[in-house]
């Protein structure tokens, strides 16, 4: 009987762990081109040199990762990595950082199973 009750125990307190996590949060980097005309092209060095071309009024997830129980609400768009290329393909190159908060926009969507989804929005007045 006593273990019984001891195993009773044991499984609420694993019901009741289980019922206080926190959830996760997927996060979800974009490159956005609203370009009049220009394709433009994305190379990530930190990952072998993954690139991306993009055609005008398409998007591209460029990174993504996901944070394990956490009541975090959020993560920083800005690109936190060594290096992020934006260019066109007549080579002319992104005259915006990557890494500057302020030139990224964000949605959260759910509330136990989190996702955010960063956008940096490309324009044709962004190369020079």
């Amino acid at each position: 009987m006593e273990k019984v009750m001891r195993g009773l125990v044991v499984l609420f307190f694993c019901l009741f762990v289980l019922s206080c996590n926190s959830g996760n949060l997927s996060h979800e980097r974009y490159i956005q081109n609203n370009t009049a005309e220009d394709t433009i092209i994305v190379i990530n060095p930190d990952f072998d040199d993954a690139i991306d071309t993009i055609i005008p009024g398409d998007l591209a997830l460029i990174y993504s990762f996901e944070i394990l129980d956490t009541k975090q609400e959020f993560e920083p768009c800005a690109w936190l990595g060594d290096t992020l290329i934006v260019k066109t393909i007549q080579n002319d190159h992104l005259t915006r950082s990557v890494k500057a908060e302020d030139f990224w926009t964000y949605t959260v969507q759910g509330k136990s199973q989190r996702i955010q989804r960063c956008t940096f929005v490309v324009i044709t007045e962004d190369f020079e």
